[in-house]
């Protein structure tokens, strides 16, 4: 079905225990192209279930539990691509979510802290340990999962709306820092994506209210998104760097409100959870 892309390649993806998940589908597509994969989240249950279903598909992966909070977890993802596969070369960094729900007004620093914490950190920490131990002897290319939430203004998620502001700039410096060496950075933008943290948006009709007010007239899938984190930790985008690619069913260019929720009912009982708004 795929090519294979990413034979005798080494990633890392981080946030890779749900499904369906971003992280889950972006491990499974680079594992199905020929890469040696280490996944990681938090949750070690969930995790190891996953490590076992991708395993038993006959695919390359190995499972190292941990917290993004966790600062050893960056070197124990790193240790371990190196003494199971020798190296390492991709990374897809998935792990972020909504800290913070709520007004601006009613936001306190360590609200909004913890917020641009968890959507940068945690890829920062894990491109900073990779690129110490090797990832630019091959000409690594790194992925950050990003959000359509910058583009928007829903008041419930403005302090997301800021991490991921964030992780976009950070992405784009990135790609100049390390670009001398080889190293491509890009980030991939979800829309509102079938994953299990936006279950509450989809499941009671499969989607279609959701779709229907989506440019495409489609929900896009967590697949979707594994497909564009494949190509651009690809050699098929080997002259790409500092991108920020939207694949949501066209609603960075639609008009009207970003969803068939109210943004009144973001974030209320009944209403769209807001943690799921956006897509991580």
């Amino acid at each position: 079905m795929f090519g294979r892309r990413f034979e005798g390649k080494v990633a890392i993806v981080t946030g890779a225990s749900t499904n369906p998940g971003i992280g889950t589908a972006s491990a499974r597509r680079l594992a199905l192209e020929g890469a040696s994969v280490v996944i990681n989240a938090r949750s070690e249950d969930r995790l190891r279930a996953t490590e076992k279903a991708l395993q038993e598909e006959g695919l390359s992966v190995v499972a190292v539990a941990g917290s993004a909070d966790d600062d050893s977890v960056p070197g124990r993802l790193v240790d371990t691509a190196l003494e199971r596969f020798g190296r390492i070369d991709l990374l897809a960094n998935t792990v972020g979510g909504a800290a913070y729900q709520g007004s601006a007004l009613s936001m306190d620093r360590a609200a909004l802290l913890e917020t641009v914490s968890l959507n940068t950190w945690p890829a920062l920490a894990l491109i900073q340990e990779a690129m110490r131990r090797g990832l630019a002897d091959g000409g690594g290319s790194i992925v950050n999962i990003s959000s359509g939430s910058p583009k928007k203004t829903t008041p419930a998620m403005a302090a997301y709306a800021a991490a991921k502001a964030a992780l976009n700039a950070l992405t784009r410096t990135l790609a100049n820092d390390l670009g001398r060496q080889g190293v491509r950075v890009n980030a991939v933008s979800p829309g509102l994506t079938r994953t299990d943290a936006t279950r509450a948006m989809w499941e009671s009709d499969d989607g279609q209210g959701a779709a229907q007010n989506l440019l495409l007239g489609r929900l896009t899938e967590a697949e979707d998104i594994a497909a564009a984190v494949a190509f651009l930790l690809s050699d098929e985008a080997g002259s790409i760097t500092g991108v920020l690619l939207d694949v949501d069913a066209g609603n960075h260019v639609s008009s009207g409100a970003w969803s068939p929720f109210s943004p009144s009912a973001i974030g209320k009982p009944g209403g769209a959870p807001a943690s799921a708004l956006e897509g991580s």
